[in-house]
């Protein structure tokens, strides 16, 4: 429309208004396009990442807290997490980043559940479970998270549920058990370093299930391939300090020293 607009006077004057509805149009429009993305990002940290979701008052931030130790608000009032909650928990030399999802669910915060590598789904033990399975179960496909969750119940000495990990947050009853799950879930290994005379270095590294000397050798330096002449690994086994090559298997725990040529 402005490319015909008039050239006279008063055409001039529609010229500037169309620009300036243009102009407007196109600040809506951006609005609009990043109103459209998640408003929360949080990056990876840590060996995984893991969400927490469960409805109102059904324990989250108390399990948060008894993980990690943040410090974060908690209330007897409903929907008292307004914002995802950030915390890392050790487990065993190795940190996992864990999030609080605000019970609110809204489309600012949900999409954390897609990238996370596993999602804790509690359930409040004094309330009826099934109606809050079938709520969650609802945001878990809405989000196509239903292959990373690990159900868990929350204030087990109220009762207990056999198909999920009893928990007492508050009490801090079965975290252990729990600690455990998520980090079985993961599928990694802990693989220790150490140079040659000296002690294992801790944290550990973490790799995938399978991984080999090589990949530990990548973790330390891209040059320790390059001068790279064998390792040495010990573990719990008979074979503990055996001389192996960058093709070697590992397993958890296994402590492993690099020779360079």
């Amino acid at each position: 429309m402005i490319k015909f607009a008039p050239r006279h006077k008063g055409g001039h004057n529609l010229l500037a208004q169309l620009k300036q509805r243009l102009k407007k149009l196109k600040e809506e429009s951006k609005k609009g396009k990043s109103s459209s993305k998640p408003k929360f990002s949080i990056r990876k940290e840590g060996a995984g990442q893991v969400c927490i979701i469960g409805l109102t008052n059904s324990g989250k931030s108390t399990l948060l807290r008894a993980l990690t130790n943040v410090d974060v608000e908690i209330a007897d009032y409903p929907y008292t997490t307004k914002e995802p909650v950030v915390g890392m928990m050790n487990y065993a030399d190795v940190l996992i980043q864990l999030i609080e999802i605000p019970s609110t669910f809204d489309p600012d915060t949900t999409p954390l559940m897609q990238t996370a590598d596993e999602i804790i789904a509690l359930i409040d033990g004094e309330q009826e479970i099934g109606n809050q399975i079938e709520e969650l179960n609802k945001i878990i496909l809405k989000n196509k998270a239903d292959d990373k969750i690990i159900w868990v119940l929350n204030k087990a000495e109220r009762r207990t549920h056999l198909g999920m990990i009893n928990i007492s947050a508050i009490a801090k009853v079965g975290l252990n058990k729990l600690k455990e799950e998520i980090w079985n879930r993961l599928g990694l290994i802990r693989v220790y370093t150490k140079s040659p005379g000296k002690e294992k270095v801790v944290p550990p590294v973490t790799l995938r299930k399978g991984s080999t000397v090589k990949e530990v050798a990548k973790s330390i330096h891209k040059d320790f391939l390059k001068t790279f002449h064998f390792a040495r690994v010990f573990n719990s086994s008979q074979f503990s300090g055996q001389k192996v090559g960058l093709d070697f298997q590992l397993n958890d725990l296994d402590v492993v020293e690099i020779h360079t040529k």
